[in-house]
């Protein structure tokens, strides 16, 4: 079931870089915890959390429909697939930031203004910019990107995704506010307690999850 899962995934994909993004909007059936971004949107900048769960490109859009949006991004090593990939997305509406110093800097002004990051947290960070935390009872290499960005004045913290509905009937986005799950007293307890997060998430639809996303590969080569 999550080889079946994984195909539908790379199709989404396609049609999501491809195709206008209110094609995909329009495949949007519900969106549950809607008033979650909505509510946080009026205290300050809002840190957007979403996993390679479900349809992850399809969430970006319906975030960047909602607001105004900077999201993290990391080049595909193709430079081709790379072009079509930042294309969709700032035809979506998102700027986009580098994973890098300047590109950090550009998500913390983005929260400053009272506007949104979207960031994937399960995505493998640069060097230096992680560290091991469990996930799944696992060691896993995890940014510290977004426990840093949480401690942002009056920023909140929201973790969803774009659940696949069977029998191709459409998407139905989940929301919910982990604010007081990230406001640890250290980096390795938010880091910990965001991991936490991600897995009750995954829980929801675990077939629905990208495992051959390489999510412990660099612990992995740490051992050997």
């Amino acid at each position: 079931e999550s080889m079946l899962h994984t195909i539908y995934a790379a199709l989404e994909m396609g049609i999501n870089w491809t195709q206008p993004s209110q094609s995909g909007l329009d495949r949007i059936i519900n969106v549950s915890g809607a008033d979650c971004l909505r509510q946080a949107q009026l205290m300050g900048g809002v840190i957007l959390l979403t996993p390679h769960l479900g349809n992850w490109e399809l969430f970006a859009n319906w975030a960047a429909h909602e607001a105004k949006v900077t999201a993290l991004y990391k080049p595909a090593k193709l430079h081709g697939l790379d072009r079509l990939i930042h294309g969709a997305r700032t035809q979506a509406g998102m700027q986009l930031a580098p994973a890098s110093a300047k590109g950090v800097m550009q998500l913390k002004r983005a929260l400053l203004k009272g506007e949104v990051n979207l960031i994937l947290p399960d995505q493998e960070p640069p060097p230096k910019a992680g560290i091991i935390s469990q996930w799944f009872n696992q060691p896993a290499y995890t940014m510290t990107l977004v426990s840093q960005l949480a401690k942002t004045k009056n920023t909140r913290v929201l973790i969803g995704f774009a659940r696949r509905v069977p029998s191709s009937l459409g998407f139905i986005i989940e929301l919910e506010d982990i604010t007081e799950v990230c406001q640890q007293a250290t980096i390795e307890s938010s880091v910990k307690a965001i991991n936490q997060a991600i897995e009750e998430l995954v829980r929801r639809a675990p077939e629905q999850y990208q495992w051959e996303y390489r999510r412990f590969k660099h612990t992995l080569e740490q051992e050997h």
